[in-house]
């Protein structure tokens, strides 16, 4: 896994509560996002929701 402090949250919409971060994760999964998921930032400076990708499944 590679880290990213400091910039973990460039270049993500940032949403103020887990349900906004979730209804922006169906509306992409309506457009073909696949393996989606919400979590809670971890920036300090942050501390919003966003909305990535699962790790892809070990083979």
């Amino acid at each position: 896994m590679i880290r990213t402090k400091g910039r973990a949250c460039t270049g993500k919409r940032r949403h103020d509560t887990e349900e906004q971060a979730e209804e922006h994760r169906q509306r992409l999964i309506a457009k073909g996002g696949v393996r989606l998921t919400t979590y809670r930032c971890r920036n300090r400076a942050c501390r919003g929701w966003h909305v990535g990708h699962l790790p892809k499944p070990r083979t």
